[in-house]
């Protein structure tokens, strides 16, 4: 998978061979990095055994580079929002959810959901509408 992910206030790469790199802080106070999958679906978290939350528990993202908050303050709070661009150069924005354990990723051209990933998406699909539009 070749695709950049990037910061959307900095525009700077936060992708690192095959893992998405934040810097990131839970409500409890705890400090840390943690890495995602760059595989739309793919849950797989990385991070130090000391970076540690419970599932429920919000989880602050921001960019590594400008240390930018990466919440989706137009959409949903609780939601996470960088932009990609994939081999065809076609750019989108990808909004996953930062509550710990909720399995929720949107991949948006413009304003159109393009598709969406996770078993939680009928937790955040108010914030859309009744469906994507095509």
């Amino acid at each position: 998978m070749n695709s950049r992910y990037l910061c959307p206030v900095c525009k700077s790469d936060l992708k690192i061979k095959n893992s998405l790199i934040f810097s990131a802080h839970t409500e409890n106070g705890v400090h840390g990095l943690v890495l995602l999958s760059p595989e739309l679906g793919n849950y797989e978290i990385i991070h130090s055994p000391e970076f540690i939350y419970s599932d429920g528990e919000r989880v602050e993202f921001y960019c590594p580079v400008c240390h930018s908050d990466l919440s989706n303050r137009e959409v949903n709070s609780n939601m996470v929002e960088v932009y990609m661009i994939d081999e065809t150069g076609s750019s989108y924005k990808i909004i996953f959810s930062k509550i710990a354990g909720k399995k929720c990723t949107i991949k948006m051209k413009e304003e159109c959901i393009v598709e969406f990933y996770g078993p939680d998406i009928e937790e955040f699909w108010n914030f859309w509408g009744s469906g994507p539009r095509y």
